[in-house]
């Protein structure tokens, strides 16, 4: 019996000891603190409205670039997540009051930031729309993910006694200002699919970083702020969840349009794959895949590309699925330019141009700052050669002064620069120099080199035994 006993017991100990691995209350913060933290996000403060300021500015610029990091550094800086983690926790503790001021400081913000952005791309030189705005105009469903994902992470950083760097990093994961200001760019170039679709994405984070938040202060049982009646608690949950229903069906159906596109671009290339690797005569000059329309371009050069040979490629079709696509062949000796392939080719052609120019810049400078070394190393040589024979020169009009002398040597002083107009005289002499020749030795050097510092050395070396 106590057998079975302990082995019921170990199954409801592991389960006991999962949870506690699991459970966020180990090192959660005293409730009233986190509210204070989250209520003094929501305030708007001219420090918050600066910095917001900032932060779009420098976004707006990354975005216009460019250049990711930037756009990093903006997201970091932005006080953004403050009132949508309050009006997510304002819903979970049933303050309305604290909902109310979340969403007003959040219009604000919104306001501020569609402000500056517009105001921004209005005046900038720059009208392109780089790769980094493109991104965030298409949100999908996966979008939504990162946000409920990025929004719970966050929440439960606030949640904690230490804080953590959780709270950066949600902020670069669900990007809430780089969305404003690709919207801010629609408004100042006119094209209303960059702010609608930018728009979208922003509410699509804010709608799902606060359900998020509002899931996991449940989740942490969090204080109520008030008890609602349960009329007044069934139109909170009513509301909630149309605002979230509302704001996921779109992203949806733009997420399933978006895979039906991958999806046919991938059976549209293994299908061209197919044709070149079965049709050794055929060559496929140019290709164009239209998802949408389900519909594949093709440019075919070689022989025999008779009717029923193309009829026998469109049959193939459907061995990859693509029973309802149109195939559209073109040849070139149709009389009839291609001019998306001969533009393809173009575009290819300057490229290669492009880069062999700067590939043979490159080497040239590369070559020049090689020929300017050995014209250094060259004339430095030249110099030592030189300056190797005056030394000698001079050692030898030396000797013939001090004929006693048993070596003379002259030399550039040990560290001194190739330039610095110094030398040392070492005489090797069997006996002292008197002074009175020693002063004569020095006028003459003094006349000999004028701008020259010239430093006399005595070595006494002994007489050799007889």
């Amino acid at each position: 019996m106590n057998g079975g006993g302990t082995a019921a017991a170990r199954p409801a100990s592991a389960l006991r000891s999962l949870r506690a691995l699991f459970s966020l209350r180990q090192d959660q913060a005293d409730p009233a603190a986190i509210d204070a933290a989250i209520r003094d996000g929501v305030r708007v403060v001219g420090t918050n409205l600066w910095v917001l300021m900032f932060a779009i500015l420098t976004a707006s610029v990354g975005l216009n670039v460019n250049a990711t990091a930037v756009i990093i550094g903006a997201m970091l800086i932005s006080p953004l997540m403050g009132p949508i983690i309050g009006a997510g926790y304002g819903a979970a503790i049933q303050d309305s009051a604290l909902i109310r001021q979340s969403l007003r400081t959040l219009g604000i913000f919104v306001a501020i930031s569609l402000a500056a952005s517009t105001l921004y791309f209005t005046l900038s030189p720059l009208s392109t729309a780089q790769s980094e705005l493109l991104a965030r105009t298409s949100p999908t469903i996966w979008d939504v993910l990162i946000a409920f994902f990025g929004g719970a992470a966050g929440m439960i950083g606030l949640t904690r006694k230490e804080k953590t760097t959780l709270i950066p990093g949600v902020a670069i994961a669900t990007a809430l200002m780089p969305p404003l200001c690709t919207a801010g760019y629609g408004l100042a170039s006119g094209q209303p699919r960059f702010f609608f679709g930018a728009f979208y994405l922003f509410t699509i984070n804010g709608v799902f970083i606060a359900f998020a938040t509002l899931a996991i202060a449940r989740v942490l049982r969090l204080p109520m702020h008030t008890y609602a009646d349960a009329a007044a608690r069934r139109r909170g949950r009513l509301l909630i969840g149309l605002a979230v229903t509302v704001t996921l069906l779109p992203s949806v159906y733009l997420a399933t349009q978006l895979v039906r596109d991958e999806w046919f671009g991938t059976r549209a290339n293994r299908y061209l794959a197919a044709i070149e690797a079965s049709a050794k005569d055929l060559v496929i000059l140019n290709r164009r895949i239209d998802a949408r329309g389900q519909r594949i371009q093709v440019t075919l050069l070689g022989k025999g590309i008779t009717p029923e040979r193309e009829r026998a490629l469109v049959a193939r079709l459907g061995e990859f699925g693509l029973e309802h696509t149109t195939l559209v062949i073109r040849h070139p000796e149709d009389g009839k330019p291609d001019l998306d392939a001969i533009g393809q080719v173009q575009a290819q052609w300057q490229e290669a141009q492009r880069k062999t120019l700067l590939q043979l810049e490159d080497k040239a400078a590369q070559l020049a700052v090689q020929t300017a070394r050995v014209s250094a190393l060259e004339q430095q040589l030249r110099q030592g050669s030189a300056e190797a024979a005056d030394h000698a020169q001079l050692a030898s009009e030396v000797r013939a002064q001090w004929t006693a002398a048993r070596s003379v040597t002259v030399a550039r002083p040990s560290g001194a620069p190739i330039d610095a107009r110094s030398l040392v005289v070492v005489i090797d002499s069997p006996r002292p120099l008197p002074a009175a020749e020693l002063r004569r030795l020095q006028r003459w050097l003094a006349v000999r080199l004028p701008d020259t510092a010239v430093q006399i050395i005595i070595g006494l070396s002994a007489r050799p035994a007889r």
